[in-house]
């Protein structure tokens, strides 16, 4: 079974929201960012991503992770990101819900 982008999103969104203590939690979904084994989303609060109060920025951080043959969310080190950033396949969404 691989989890398609958009039920990926949704495990993103149901498992990371109910437990978000940092401001409003926000996705976002402007690029569809994955290699063959994972996809990459960003998080954070609404209040940084959307409205830009950097009060609310968290460094050292990472990346929530969809493991496509699973659908198990995962943290992903920014450093790791990184180190994987050569099989990274971006594209924008064709239909984004960013800060709705």
């Amino acid at each position: 079974m691989t989890v398609s982008y958009n039920e990926a999103r949704r495990l993103v969104i149901e498992t990371l929201a109910p437990n978000w203590h940092d401001g409003t939690f926000c996705l976002d979904d402007r690029l569809i960012v994955e290699d063959d084994d994972l996809y990459f989303f960003k998080v954070g609060a609404r209040e940084l991503l959307v409205d830009g109060d950097i009060s609310y920025a968290r460094f050292g951080g990472g990346v929530a992770g969809v493991v496509k043959s699973t659908g198990m969310v995962v943290w992903i080190p920014e450093i790791r990101l990184a180190l994987r950033a050569h099989s990274l396949h971006m594209r924008r969404n064709p239909r984004p819900e960013f800060g709705r």
